[in-house]
């Protein structure tokens, strides 16, 4: 009811809608089911960052062993991805076969073959990512498992000729959380592809 003047009551005007407790009640379940989902979601994002990390890390192998090939037929000469191990990491660095024989270690010391000025650890490029694979799990063609996470022969080096082939092989990455990713190189075509291992299904599928 209004006074004189169009003036109301302070009284009239604070009963009006809803009571100032229901609407901090309502903010404050809002918020603790925000922060029940976000304490539910936060494990799958992190684990979503840790395989995707790893992923990055093999498609990353995979463009350099295709850089290899292309460089391989445009130079008209061997050019390879020279694994090396020290301190328990892994690294890698593209080579040029300069004398015609390939690419080898010992050309690589003698100055014979041309090299990138340093070889990279994939661990230093994607956080917690390495070159690795566990054991227990089989090879891509369900071959017994082996805790060598570069398989290019005894040499350790992926070849790719003027004429596309290529040295057959396959190298493991694997990230902190476990996601496990594998960057295989066929022989006679030199192709290269990106297997994820399923856990699920337990075994390795295109990435």
């Amino acid at each position: 009811m209004s006074r004189a003047g169009g003036r109301e009551p302070a009284g009239e005007r604070a009963g009006r809608g809803l009571p100032a407790g229901v609407s901090l009640v309502e903010v404050t379940l809002a918020l603790a089911l925000t922060a029940t989902v976000a304490a539910m979601s936060a494990p799958l994002l992190a684990s979503s960052v840790d395989a995707g990390r790893a992923r990055q890390a093999a498609q990353f192998l995979a463009a350099e062993c295709r850089r290899a090939r292309m460089e391989a037929v445009a130079r008209s000469a061997t050019s390879a991805l020279v694994f090396a191990q020290a301190a328990g990491r892994w690294r890698v660095r593209r080579c040029v076969d300069g004398n015609g024989n390939g690419v080898r270690r010992a050309d690589i010391l003698a100055g014979r073959d041309e090299c990138a000025a340093a070889a990279v650890d994939v661990g230093e490029l994607f956080a917690g990512v390495a070159l690795a694979i566990d054991p227990a799990l089989p090879d891509p063609d369900n071959g017994a498992g082996s805790a060598d996470a570069v398989r290019f022969g005894s040499s350790d080096i992926a070849s790719f000729t003027p004429n596309g082939t290529a040295t057959a092989g396959t190298v493991y990455v694997r990230s902190a959380g476990g996601a496990q990713y594998a960057v295989r190189v066929a022989g006679v075509t030199g192709r290269t592809r990106v297997l994820r291992f399923d856990p699920g299904r337990h075994e390795w599928l295109e990435a």
